[in-house]
């Protein structure tokens, strides 16, 4: 399991990378549509609706809770004797698991854990991912993941977008 460590770190650190030099051009995203600059706008917009980042978020996250539940039944009938799908299938289990504390966090309007939260989940579908591309496998575990990986990097740069505005407001009489 050591060795699942470093590409996580690796796809942790582009996914940060990618949310933060998209972050900045948030504003010019809001006019174009709040799907206009994540980095995958076909799966987004189905998924949108508005321009609230913060309902964005939830109903991008609630997506992404539907299909990774299915997509850990799917990989639970084929992980019998297939080294990835196994791997892929925990990775998956991880990544439900984070989507949770990530709702969980939306909720609260705690937007550091949330950021946290959708990161690993990210990671989760992305070490998924690799398993299948290091050992040069194609199969619809992988596809779903790849999806997967998409939607929620789309997720992350939305959850960017949520203002800080959580905190009390400072009067000026």
């Amino acid at each position: 399991m050591a060795g699942c460590n470093k590409p996580q770190l690796y796809l942790t650190t582009i996914v940060l990378t990618v949310v933060f030099l998209t972050a900045n051009q948030a504003v010019e995203g809001r006019r174009k549509g709040i799907c206009a600059r994540t980095a995958y706008p076909t799966l987004c917009r189905p998924l949108v609706k508005g321009s609230n980042p913060r309902l964005a978020t939830l109903s991008t996250i609630c997506s992404l809770q539907t299909k990774t539940r299915r997509a850990i039944a799917k990989a639970g009938k084929y992980k019998n004797g297939n080294k990835q799908v196994t791997i892929c299938h925990e990775k998956l289990r991880d990544a439900a698991f984070n989507l949770m504390k990530a709702k969980n966090s939306l909720k609260k309007r705690n937007n550091r854990m949330l950021g946290i939260f959708l990161t690993r989940a990210v990671s989760d579908y992305g070490v998924c991912l690799n398993t299948f591309v290091d050992s040069h496998q194609v199969n619809t575990v992988q596809n779903v993941a790849d999806e997967l990986r998409k939607t929620g990097t789309n997720c992350l740069f939305l959850s960017t977008l949520i203002r800080r505005s959580n905190r009390k407001k400072k009067r000026f009489n």
